[in-house]
């Protein structure tokens, strides 16, 4: 019957997958990894969607037990017609050759007679031919299952529309985990499920239900769906609304919103307090015009320059969003806009002299400028929160900043105006105009205005046109250059500039004699006029303006006039202040510290005595030259202006002076009691700026192999320089420090100097290990040893892509400088600067689907950036802008996967393929098609490369269709028959490359392959090519010591380059992604070839090619797969850890001395989940749960099996645990069926019945003796906890659990005489819960920001404590009784299991990796 209350409809999972094909284990047909899969749909279903889970079927069914069983279900007089069922089926699917019929192979499916295959369309029949079912969701996760889907719901129509006539809400939904000719990737489809219903883009917090046809587009649309893999969605029989499904997890959550207010308004304050700065110390002086010897104004005229800015900050016009103020340098551009800043500030407008600089007070509005700027040494970004802090919005990107703004309300709503001087000063001078002030001239709207200062060369890449238009005010030309200005700024100087001058009180004929003088030589440069005329201010010998040699000498440039006053100012000493004055040339940052720092740095370079007090004559003599700056809260120094830091470099060996910066700074450096640099006592110019000078002086080897500078250095100023460690000695500890520099950008110094540690334990580095601990806190943990697992010295530098993972890739240069473009799920392209790690502007936005494909080359010599999506489109971006050129190129009928650029004709032209199966070429000058489709392909065009073929312009495509076809470009024609390739799954790469003078291709396939093609004849050249152990994704070539190689990305995470020549690899693999990987470039970067990979774990990753395959360290080798789990125990008197991983092993370590015991145990057929370490007659043992469904028991001092276990239906094991019941020793094992049951150890007898716990899958179980009675405390996917007596199979549940999230981990623990369990939750929190009372005791243990997936407990100092590790990559110690944290260790992944030994060992597994670590004096035993 139905619910006629109104009560929600019930909800029932049935899930199963087959892992095991028993008659075909000769072919390789196992799938281990679906029980995970089916694991986490179980999950899913249960945690996040309210579904109850039907556990008959479990794992590995034959055709007859599924079918059986479906049937079972659906007849059962409890089946109602408003219940809402789901099925999930994993396996291997195949479509049969003769009528095109889909299959399921079932656990019994015989190889030789896959007619004899359950049919697809069959299951219809079963669960609904005469049963209650009326709404069905069938979730098919095989290959071709959109073929079996179809046919399924074809079966299924005709029995709907006589049955399910009189029933309303019902239908049957078909999700597929691919479309007919399409395989599936193990774990995709519930991954991509999961993702889709979790995230806010499918649905926000108001729907109840999620719409499924916004699931699977957003499941199409994610980054991490493989390319070749397309989700499909069947409905029919809906007799109204689409059954409610999937409830919506988020419906009514209330969200708690930190108030940020304070820390908002702190940061505005910080950035108004630099402002000052910059505006007291640049602009105003610059309006000045001053020197120190006289703090007055000098400024003159301008009247012109002033009257345009002026009228332009009047007009408030929406179509001059900006206007740029630029000249030589020397022109006066700061003096102007200092000028304005002044007139504008609300304080600072009533000291400017009005009168005498002959200005008019009601020209110009107080309020015309809302933030003032200054550039130097500015970043994108803090350009950018300089703008959202002086309009008092919150802004992380351009798109959120004008949008705080808002709209402009009428013609008379002031825009938000700013002044930016110096752009040509900033830490990326093109690409802040391109990136950042081009897209806000070009999306203002009437919302902001820019009057910015900047030297010609900048114009073009702001798109402003040095014409003498309004929108530029060119202060050199006849308009503005103003002679009359300058004549009086030179008359004003000569009178002013020394408290002495001879010019005060001379006849004015013959100060005005002197000035024409001085203006003539200095054409229309203030600069050159301000030097010259401050000279013969100092002078007390009056010229003659008429003698022609004086009139000669008088000084033309800056470096002329800066060279003639210090001569004649200085006479003899003219070369003394030129000396102390060079520093400041060669000084990086905002300045050179005074302190100890520029005296003995002039000395070093001038090879002359220095002190303190010569630095104070050169203020008193010569410090017109030099301005004083705030950094890091101190004084800094630096030149009066850029041209004289230009003068100051001519003729000097760079490298000489950087050499000398290098060896003073260290020598500044204080020592320690123990006699050794300090380097926390460092100034803060060194720790930022020293591996600059050194890198440039070649001083870099001696300064790296220091771990305590890698300690205290900043890593934004040492990371880019690391790549120029040149000796094996310090390329190890440059390794050592790249391995986690992600890491090091966010974390202070003790954490900073932990992580080294724990890398250099991983690359077991025992001294560098021992130097870094021994300086370590006392309440820091310290690492002992560590396995390197994927260590890979060829990693160069991490770069974080916050737009998630990365889809497609391409390389090009922008302004010089090398830039990746990438391509994402969330439909933007980003750019990312490759030197610095920094991201490039503001997203492009445009795509209305996922960017999947990604190629550069330059359009009318500016760099664009050609992207395919999933909305069948491709776009063209030029990368100096930012900005799209030329609307989107339409034509392709499906999703655009691929894309190159080439040259054709002289022409610039796309080849991008598509989903639809066609290849097609663009003319990008255009934005035309060239030609008709190529068409000939029969699936998914996946890759594209271009070369040429005889002297004409190919094209290379491949296929889902294994095969490669060559298309001349100019035709439009294929060249040679299809290539049939031999892969044996799809082609998703091919590149070309030239190998002994004739053209090669290089195809990458799903199989995992690479083989190696003559382009010419077509025939086979090399190959296949094995290394990868899942379907390599991309390739690409590149030339290295003159040898042709080839590059190849997979999705089992690594990077390895072969040999072209040979076929074999060229060494060990590339490691450190920790996703699959989906593209693969090349170019030289510092002189060095390099690989630039883009993964699924959200990271660009840079490779050295030069040392791929080479050693650096000798590293522990260890486990190979994520290691699961681990425990503490003793083997005899040796502490020992004890870890199994999903490479289905189980290994035992020396717990002190990391030592491997033994060699793996090897013997589960999946991931190893569970371990528990006992005493069995006398005999250290372990005891180990799989997926595979069965427990193991091993000797551990021998390393052989004992026992081996299966769990109820073979049922994954997911958690283990030991005790002791009236002397029999017992294990405890939880399953993924909601059971669990007890063993008798020493018998292997079941001890009692299984109890059934949940409906969901348990994730943890623990063991431990309350009032006497040993007990065991069992956690659920679902939340719950239950404290369960195996003496008498009874459960009851632990307090009142209000299930906050999903239980992930859990351990017991002794505490004030009684028995707590710790538990860790998807809530990011860990509880403690008094199992005598069964209540929480106090709050949660708050800390981590990621779900707690581990937990440990032991006694620590005679102190009970809790142990947590979590996915944020943290692992956090906890004083039970206390209730407080103790430590942390930073990890470089998230932390999926830990353990604490008696000695105090802290063991912590991340990744691959495992790292044992103590406290305090603990280290030294």
């Amino acid at each position: 019957m139905s619910a006629k209350d109104g009560s929600a409809p019930r909800r029932f999972l049935i899930a199963t997958a087959i892992t095991r094909y028993p008659k075909a284990t000769h072919l390789g047909w196992d799938r281990p990894d679906l029980a995970d899969a089916r694991r986490r749909v179980v999950e899913l279903f249960t945690n996040r969607l309210g579904y109850r889970h039907v556990t008959d079927l479990g794992l590995d069914p034959t055709s007859d037990q599924l079918t059986t069983g479906l049937r079972a279900f659906c007849m059962s007089a409890e089946r109602r017609p408003d219940d809402l069922v789901a099925v999930y089926i994993a396996g291997h699917g195949e479509v049969l050759d003769d009528d095109g019929e889909h299959v399921l192979l079932t656990a019994d499916t015989d190889p030789k007679d896959i007619d004899d295959a359950l049919p697809t369309r069959r299951l219809a029949r079963k669960i609904l031919r005469r049963t209650n079912v009326r709404r069905l969701l069938m979730l098919l996760d095989t290959c071709y299952s959109g073929r079996g889907g179809n046919e399924l719901a074809a079966a299924a129509l005709a029995r709907m529309n006589h049955q399910w006539g009189e029933e309303t809400g019902s239908g049957l939904i078909v999700i597929s985990a691919t479309q007919p000719q399409e395989q599936a990737e193990t774990g995709a489809f519930p991954h991509l499920l999961e993702q889709a219903v979790t995230s806010l883009a499918t649905a926000g917090y108001g729907p109840r239900t999620l719409a499924l046809d916004s699931v699977v587009q957003r499941m199409n649309d994610h980054p991490d769906r493989p390319p070749h893999q397309r989700i499909g969605l069947t409905q029919i029989g809906l007799t109204g609304e689409v059954p409610p499904f999937l409830a919506n997890p988020r419906h009514q959550f209330r969200r708690t919103e930190v108030d940020l207010e304070l820390q908002q308004a702190a940061q505005w304050e910080e950035h108004a307090a630099r402002r000052e700065t910059e505006f007291r110390t640049r602009l105003l002086a610059g309006a000045q015009g001053a020197t120190p010897d006289h703090a007055g104004w000098l400024f003159a005229g301008r009247r012109e320059a002033l009257g345009t800015i002026t009228d332009w900050l009047v007009a408030h016009s929406p179509a001059q969003p900006a206007l740029a103020v630029t000249g030589d340098p020397g022109s006066g551009k700061t003096a102007v806009l200092g000028l304005i800043a002044a007139l504008t500030h609300p304080e600072r407008r009533r000291t400017v002299p009005f009168d005498s600089l002959a200005l008019d007070p009601q020209s110009l509005p107080q309020h015309a400028v809302d933030v003032s700027i200054h550039a130097q040494n500015l970043t994108n970004d803090q350009v950018l929160q300089g703008l959202a802090a002086g309009a008092r919005v919150r802004a992380g990107t351009l798109g959120e900043f004008l949008e705080a703004l808002g709209p402009r309300k009428s013609s008379n709503d002031r825009p938000f105006t700013v002044l930016i001087d110096a752009l040509d000063e900033a830490a990326t001078p093109i690409l802040l105009c391109s990136q950042v002030l081009r897209p806000l001239i070009t999306h203002a709207s009437g919302r902001v205005r820019l009057l910015m200062g900047t030297r010609p060369h900048l114009l073009p890449w702001l798109e402003l046109e040095r014409t003498g238009r309004i929108d530029v005010v060119d202060l050199d030309a006849d308009r503005y250059a103003d002679p009359d200005a300058l004549l009086e700024y030179t008359i004003r100087t000569l009178i002013r500039a020394h408290p002495r001058s001879p010019y005060e009180n001379c006849p004015s004929p013959l100060r005005m004699a002197v000035a024409r003088g001085i203006a003539a030589a200095a054409g229309r440069s203030f600069l050159v006029a301000r030097i010259s005329a401050g000279t013969l201010a100092a002078d007390p010998a009056l010229p003659d303006p008429a003698d022609p040699a004086w009139r000669a000498g008088l000084p033309k440039l800056p470096s002329e006039a800066m060279r003639r006053d210090l001569r004649q100012r200085l006479g003899a000493d003219a070369a003394r202040a030129t000396d102390l004055l060079r520093p400041l040339a060669f000084a990086e940052g905002r300045g050179l510290p005074w302190e100890d720092i520029w005296a003995p740095l002039a000395e070093a370079v001038s090879a002359r005595p220095c002190v303190d007090d010569d630095l104070l004559w050169l203020r008193e003599a010569a410090g017109a030259y030099v301005v004083e700056v705030t950094e890091d809260g101190r004084s800094a120094y630096r030149l009066y202006h850029r041209a004289l830091a230009e003068h100051l470099r001519e003729g000097v060996e760079t490298a000489a002076v950087h050499a000398a910066f290098a060896r003073t700074l260290v020598s500044r450096v204080p020592y320690g009691p123990d006699g050794a640099r300090d380097w926390s006592r460092a100034h803060p110019y060194t720790r930022r700026h020293l591996a600059g000078h050194a890198a440039h002086g070649g001083l870099l080897d001696e300064l790296v192999t220091d771990p305590e500078y890698l300690v205290h250095a900043d890593p934004a100023g040492l990371m880019p320089h690391l790549p120029m460690a040149r000796s094996p000695t310090a390329q190890l500890p440059a390794t050592i420090y790249r391995t986690s520099f992600g890491t090091h950008r966010r974390t202070g110094t003790d954490e900073r100097r932990q992580i080294l540690a724990l890398d250099a334990a991983r690359y077991n580095v025992s001294p560098f290990l021992a130097a870094l601990n021994g300086r370590a806190a006392d309440h820091m943990w310290k690492p002992l040893w560590g396995s390197g697992g994927t260590l890979s010295p060829t990693l160069r530098d991490t770069l974080a892509c916050a737009a998630g993972p990365v889809r497609a890739m391409a390389l090009a240069l922008v302004d010089g400088h090398p830039v990746a473009v990438t391509g994402h799920g969330d439909t933007t392209v980003r750019v990312h600067e490759l030197a610095t790690g920094r991201s490039v502007g503001q997203p492009l936005t445009g795509h209305t689907g996922a960017v999947t494909a990604v190629a550069c080359i330059e359009l009318n010599g500016r760099p664009v950036a050609v992207t395919g999506s999933g909305d069948r489109t491709v776009r063209v971006w030029d990368l100096n802008t930012g900005r799209p050129a030329g609307g989107p190129l339409a034509g392709h009928t499906a999703p655009v996967v691929a894309a190159a650029c080439t040259k054709l004709d002289g022409r610039p032209v796309a080849v991008t393929g598509s989903y639809d199966g066609t290849v097609r070429v663009w003319d990008l000058a255009t934005g035309k098609a060239i030609g008709q489709p190529m068409t000939g392909h029969t699936s998914t065009v996946a890759a594209v490369a271009c070369t040429e073929l005889d002297g004409r312009p190919v094209a290379i495509s491949c296929s889902g269709d294994r095969t490669v076809r060559v298309w001349d470009l100019g035709t439009s024609q294929p060249v040679l028959d299809p290539m049939q390739t031999g892969h044996g799954a799809w082609v998703n790469g091919v590149a070309c490359a030239r190998l002994g003078g004739r053209p090669v291709l290089v195809t990458a396939s799903s199989d995992g392959t690479l083989r190696v093609w003559d382009l010419g004849t077509g025939r086979l050249v090399h190959g296949p090519m094995f290394g990868h152990t899942r379907a390599v994704i991309a390739i690409t070539c590149a030339v290295l010591d003159g040898r042709p190689v080839a590059v190849s990305a997979s999705s089992d995470g690594t990077v390895r380059a072969w040999e072209l020549a040979t076929g074999e690899s060229a060494g060990e693999p590339m490691t450190g992604h920790t996703g699959g990987v989906n593209a693969v470039a090349c170019l030289v970067l510092d002189g060095s070839p390099v690989a630039v990979t883009a993964s699924d774990d959200r990271t660009l990753r840079v490779w050295d090619l030069l040392t791929a395959g080479k050693r650096v360290g000798a590293w522990r080798t260890g486990h190979t797969g994520e290691v699961t789990v681990a425990v503490a125990t003793r083997l005899g008197d040796r502490p020992v850890a004890v870890t199994g991983a999903s490479d289905k092993t189980v290994r035992m370590w020396d717990a002190s001395t990391g030592q491997a015991l033994g060699k793996p145990l090897t013997g589960h057929i999946a991931p190893v989940v569970a371990v528990a370490c006992t005493v069995l007659d006398g005999r250290s043992v372990a005891v180990t749960g799989s997926d595979d469904g069965t427990l193991r028991v091993w000797d551990l001092a021998s390393g052989q099996a004992l026992a081996t276990r299966t769990a109820r239906g073979g049922s994954g094991v997911t958690a283990v645990a030991c005790m002791t019941l009236d002397g029999r020793p017992l294990v405890v094992g939880a399953a993924e069926d909601g059971t669990a049951r007890a063993w008798d150890l020493a018998t292997g007898e079941p001890f009692g019945e299984p109890v059934s716990v949940s409906d969901g899958p348990l994730r943890a179980v623990a063991c431990g003796a309350l009032n006497g009675r040993p007990v065991g405390v069992v956690a659920s996917a679902c939340g719950e906890l239950r404290v369960w007596d195996p003496a008498t199979g009874s459960t009851s549940p632990l307090g009142d659990h209000d299930r906050p999230g999903a239980v992930r981990a859990l351990a017991v623990a002794a505490l004030a005489g009684g028995l707590v369990t710790v538990t860790g939750s998807d809530d990011q929190t860990a509880r403690v819960w008094d199992l005598d009372t069964r209540t929480p005791i106090g709050g949660p243990l708050a800390g981590h920001t990621g779900p707690v997936t581990a937990v440990a407990c032991a006694s620590l100092d005679d102190r009970p404590v809790a142990v947590t590790g979590s996915g944020d990559g943290t692992v956090r110690v906890w004083d039970l009784t206390t209730r407080r944290q103790t430590g942390v260790v930073h990890l470089m992944a998230p932390c999926r299991a830990v353990a604490l030994s008696e000695e105090g060992h802290l063991i912590c597994c991340f990744g691959d990796h495992i790292a044992v670590l103590a406290s305090g004096p603990r280290v030294s035993k």
